[in-house]
């Protein structure tokens, strides 16, 4: 017996609702809200496409000032009138009385991100200027994410913070075609992944915008767990020891809070780690080999069946 039919025998549910309940658990209403935010998503993304290719196909007849400034009115425009539309700032939940709202200022963003690319590039700038204008856009968008409560510019805003500590911490060697030591790098990942997830923390203790912490959690645990995998391959074979003791503390945190993305990042980390941990520790062995061709399937399947078996334990998230 369904959870409808038993909350309708119960009387907390009128015979509309429980109707209406029914359609949608045998899948005679479908929602198409996903469907459709990705299609309008999709339409801003055309749009400023469309836009800079229209400003290389008639870059001599306006000119580039006259791009940059449409650039700058539009996305200006774009703001204030969202600011004027959009509901106070406030630290729960915002509903918005128009869904347009977040699609026009995710368009400002990248309005702005595509006029700070247009002046570097067009005075020659880039190397210069990259690190400020990520920084500029992180703090803007992270702004922009608070005031009117929209998840895509909080991702858009950390995504300019990391590339402006990466940025800043080693040479833009990619612009003079210059591969650079990246040895520093996991160093930076795993401290940045820590922030953010203390950050997101933090936060949620606070009431501040509790709605933002999966977003912190998911990009603080790549960025970290990312750090951990790279650390692997340039750190003494202890430190694989390491990341699988951390990876493990993690899978029974994310396993009691039935956080199934999460814990899936923390067995795909600790399986890497024991993984290269176990064959350092054969390398010299010749019959390795015997005990590879057994071990990636043996693993695989049982992590597959162990997922599988205990899929009703994340039913609910």
């Amino acid at each position: 017996m369904s959870i409808n039919k038993i909350l309708f025998e119960a009387a907390l549910i009128s015979e509309k609702q429980f109707g209406v309940l029914e359609s949608i658990r045998t899948e005679k209403v479908v929602s198409l809200y996903y469907e459709l935010r990705l299609i309008l998503y999709l339409g801003i993304l055309l749009l400023t496409g469309g836009l800079g290719y229209l400003a290389y196909e008639n870059i001599g007849e306006f000119g580039h000032f006259l791009l940059m400034l449409l650039m700058a009115v539009l996305a200006g425009g774009g703001y204030y009138f969202v600011l004027k539309k959009s509901k106070p700032y406030s630290n729960f939940i915002v509903k918005e009385s128009s869904v347009y709202l977040d699609y026009i200022i995710v368009l400002v963003a990248l309005l702005v991100v595509g006029l700070f690319t247009y002046i570097q590039v067009y005075f020659d700038l880039v190397e210069e200027l990259l690190n400020y204008t990520s920084l500029l856009s992180a703090g803007l968008f992270f702004y922009m994410a608070y005031r009117f409560d929209n998840k895509i510019l909080l991702s858009m805003a950390i995504t300019a913070l990391v590339a402006t500590f990466g940025l800043t911490i080693t040479p833009v060697g990619w612009l003079k075609s210059e591969w650079f030591e990246a040895t520093d790098l996991y160093l930076i990942s795993i401290i940045i992944g820590l922030f953010f997830i203390a950050v997101g923390y933090f936060l949620s203790q606070k009431s501040i915008k509790e709605h933002f912490l999966f977003s912190y959690q998911n990009y603080g645990l790549l960025l970290f767990y990312g750090g951990c995998i790279t650390s692997l391959f340039v750190s003494p074979i202890w430190v694989a020891m390491v990341v699988a003791i951390i990876a493990g503390g993690a899978l029974y945190y994310t396993w009691k809070f039935k956080q199934f993305l999460f814990f899936l990042y923390s067995v795909l980390t600790a399986y890497i780690a024991l993984t290269y941990l176990i064959f350092m520790s054969l390398l010299e062995n010749s019959d390795a080999w015997i005990f590879m061709i057994y071990y990636f399937p043996i693993t695989c399947v049982s992590a597959i069946g162990f997922f599988i078996s205990n899929k009703a334990h994340f039913k609910n998230d």
